[in-house]
């Protein structure tokens, strides 16, 4: 099992990769998470450094108007890749992220439905 930690730059690319991969087999799960104090602590401890942004967030857990950094974790089959993305750095992530996924839109498949018998009246 891989996992990578990258910018979100890395990430966007890396991303794309996993759509191309699933286009023939497998499917890509992206899910995002908001890094409480909490959690950006643990990951201060496991990188040695804080990640951007967060240094507000753990000096005020309590106050009302600060910025969260938020996670991105992107799963392929047994491949896992995630970023960090700073409040500062969100509206270029959004732009990268919507940029991979409007590549690959073709890729998803409509849902399956059950057709309706219509019942006769007599």
């Amino acid at each position: 099992m891989r996992h990578l930690s990258l910018t979100f730059q890395q990430f966007t690319v890396e991303l794309g990769q996993f759509y191309e991969k699933s286009k023939t087999t497998g499917m890509v799960s992206v899910t995002m998470k908001r890094m409480t104090a909490d959690r950006l602590k643990r990951a201060a401890k496991v990188k040695k450094v804080m990640p951007k942004g967060g240094e507000t967030v753990v000096e005020n857990p309590t106050s009302t108007d600060i910025q969260y950094p938020i996670i991105y974790r992107a799963t392929y089959k047994k491949s896992k890749i995630s970023t960090i993305v700073s409040p500062d750095e969100m509206e270029k992530f959004q732009h990268a992220y919507a940029t991979v996924i409007r590549a690959y839109m073709d890729t998803l498949k409509k849902k399956e439905r059950a057709k309706k018998v219509k019942k006769v009246t007599k």
